[in-house]
C-alpha cells in the first residue's frame, strides 16, 4: 500500500494546485511507473549513477503540476546510490522547484533507505497494513526509527478490520482488544 498511498497523496496535492514530484526510490522493486502506465526504463538510478540528468527522466503525469521520477533499471548498489551526496543534493534542489517531494522507498523491513530519507526530511510517514506487517516487525521498525532519531510524522494503516473500530470515533485499535469499559461497583 505504500506506493498506492504515495501516488494518491501526490495526485491529491497536485489536484489542489501544488507542484509535486513523486520519486520512485524503491530501486530494489520499482513500481510507480508500472502503476501509472509510464515508461520506467530510465530514471533515478540513471541520474544517481551520472548517466542522465533529472530533466531527461522526469515525466509529467495527469496534471501539469504532477511530475514523476521513475526508478529506472534496478542497480546492484541501490543502498549506496540512495545514500549518496548526489541523491541528497537532488532532493534539496527538487525542494526548491516543487511544493512537495514525495519519495516512495523500499519497505523498512527490507532496507534502511526510508531512515536515510527520514533524516533528510526530518521525519517520515509510515504506511503499513493489517496482515502485511506483523506487530513484532512494526515494533522493531519503530525502535529503529527512534534510535535513528527519525520522527514518524504520520501513520497510515491499510486493510483495517472495521469490527475493531470504536463506534463513536472510528479510531482503529492496533492491539488485540479495545480498551475495556470500567465497571463501577456500588
Amino acid at each position: 500500500g505504500k506506493t498506492t498511498t504515495s501516488i494518491n497523496v501526490a495526485a491529491a496535492l497536485a489536484e489542489d494546485g501544488a507542484r509535486v514530484l513523486l520519486v520512485d526510490a524503491d530501486l530494489r522493486h520499482p513500481s510507480v511507473a508500472h502503476h501509472l502506465g509510464l515508461e520506467g526504463s530510465a530514471g533515478l538510478a540513471h541520474v544517481l549513477s551520472g548517466q542522465m540528468s533529472p530533466k531527461d527522466v522526469v515525466q509529467n503525469y495527469w496534471k501539469p503540476t504532477l511530475h514523476i521520477l521513475p526508478a529506472g533499471k534496478r542497480p546492484a548498489n541501490a543502498g549506496v546510490l540512495l545514500g549518496s551526496d548526489t541523491m541528497r543534493i537532488m532532493v534539496e534542489q527538487a525542494l526548491t522547484q516543487y511544493d512537495y517531494v514525495i519519495i516512495d522507498t523500499a519497505p523498512l523491513s527490507v532496507s534502511n533507505d526510508g531512515i536515510v530519507f527520514g533524516r533528510w526530511a526530518k521525519g517520515l510517514v509510515l504506511v503499513t497494513g493489517r496482515g502485511v506487517c506483523e506487530k513484532k516487525e512494526l515494533k522493531e521498525i519503530s525502535e529503529s526509527l527512534h534510535t535513528a532519531k527519525v520522527p514518524v510524522l504520520g501513520f497510515i494503516f491499510n486493510y483495517a478490520d472495521s469490527k475493531k473500530t470504536h463506534s463513536k470515533s472510528n479510531y482503529y485499535y492496533y492491539y488485540e482488544d479495545a480498551p475495556r469499559k470500567k465497571s463501577h461497583k456500588k
